[in-house]
């Protein structure tokens, strides 16, 4: 399992899932932030001249870890689309109880489903990330298991989280346990799930959001900067949610608020502040989940997402039959309310998403061509994502990525 770790590490690749730490020996492995701000594996000294897992879970890591594998081909069918993966049922929708859709960064549905999991005893808690207590510039993973706690977990945090931490927790219990993650959070989770049957039982639903990258948490540090505001004057901070897309909000030590719109925090700041893996990620789209959403931004008249504050809507990808299960009793208690949507359609409120997935191939191709690692995608068609999007903006991507990377080997080389 070192050997793993050290080819992810080495080569730049880790989601800061936190998989890793749970599978391991007891505290061999911890996820701490690093100086560049985000969450990495940290070995326990006192691991340094032993395993740190026996080889069966050594081997099942290396074939779960997102930042080496991922393979969706046992989870494809006839409706799996080239650009949007296995989908049975599309839709957009809203949780019907306004405190938990005004309360989530779009339509508030994940959190409802939380919700209704729980209240229907179909899970003892909820795996989820919420604000540090110590911290609320950071995440941490959390277990909920009321509806206080699924309201104070609602909303984008767009820092690193590890709830990947938790599964430590679900091989000790035996409870079940919904869990709700990053799209590389699920895959790590569903992919050690064939390798851990007590892992497959206890966790019986598994729920995404569509992620355009994690971001260091020098990015937040940024945005205070532009708000005027000391971290440490910080008692509250929240990305988004509150509305939609609700405001960047920084909660001050003498009661006053500071806030960012959402394109100005996210369009302007945070998003260029992502970690590497995921600017070669297949997979924003929550492949893995039974039920993944996203914001269903409505377009302005050039056909862009608008990001005018309006009452919450989510895009619902349904993507297994325990999904559809889950969402259409959801549904029938009246606990959510979506109407169908055109699948064809995505690409015109998730321009990003589309973007991203129809040009990974060429920017798998350039890392290669300067011998830099890559982890293995299997089953995602990603080449006809190239056909869909033409090879000009193919070319684009490619060159982008030499250009960008070879500049950092470059400053790497220099302040070595």
């Amino acid at each position: 399992m070192k050997a793993s770790l050290n080819r992810v590490l080495n080569n730049d690749l880790c989601s800061g899932c936190g998989m890793c730490s749970s599978v391991a020996d007891d505290d061999a492995i911890k996820i701490r932030l690093t100086g560049d701000g985000y969450h990495r594996p940290v070995l326990n000294s006192q691991y340094q001249n032993k395993p740190v897992a026996n080889e069966q879970t050594s081997a099942a890591f290396a074939k779960s870890c997102p930042a080496l594998n991922l393979d969706i081909r046992p989870y494809k069918s006839a409706n799996y689309h080239p650009i949007w993966g296995e989908i049975l049922d599309t839709m957009k929708g809203y949780a019907t109880d306004n405190e938990i859709r005004q309360a989530g960064s779009s339509g508030g549905v994940i959190s409802a489903l939380a919700q209704y999991c729980l209240e229907n005893k179909l899970v003892d808690g909820v795996i989820q990330i919420q604000a540090s207590q110590t911290d609320p510039l950071e995440n941490v993973a959390t277990i909920s298991r009321s509806r206080q706690n699924v309201i104070a977990s609602s909303g984008s945090r767009y820092a690193p989280a590890s709830p990947g931490e938790a599964l430590k927790w679900v091989a000790m219990s035996t409870e079940k346990y919904l869990f709700i993650g990053k799209p590389c959070d699920v895959a790590a989770v569903r992919q050690m799930q064939q390798h851990n049957p007590r892992l497959k039982e206890n966790i019986p639903y598994i729920v995404s959001f569509m992620c355009a990258g994690t971001p260091s948490l020098q990015g937040t540090e940024q945005v205070l900067d532009k708000l005027e505001v000391k971290r440490s004057d910080v008692t509250a901070f929240r990305y988004r949610g509150d509305g939609w897309p609700g405001l960047t909000k920084a909660t001050l030590k003498n009661g006053d608020e500071r806030t960012m719109t959402y394109n100005d925090s996210w369009g302007k700041v945070l998003n260029r502040h992502l970690q590497t893996r995921c600017k070669i990620c297949p997979d924003g789209i929550g492949e893995f989940a039974d039920i993944v959403c996203a914001d269903g931004w409505e377009g302005d008249e050039k056909g862009y997402p608008s990001f005018e504050e309006r009452e919450g809507n989510s895009l619902i990808l349904v993507r297994t039959a325990k999904g559809r299960e889950l969402f259409r009793n959801a549904e029938a208690d009246g606990v959510v309310k979506a109407e169908a949507f055109d699948t064809n359609s995505i690409f015109a409120i998730q321009p990003f998403q589309y973007y991203r997935r129809t040009t990974i191939l060429p920017r798998l191709w350039a890392m290669k061509l300067l011998l830099l690692k890559t982890p293995s995608y299997k089953g995602f068609e990603l080449g006809k994502g190239i056909r869909e999007i033409g090879f000009y903006q193919s070319f684009k991507a490619f060159t982008g990525l030499l250009v960008r990377r070879k500049k950092i080997k470059k400053r790497a080389l220099e302040t070595a």
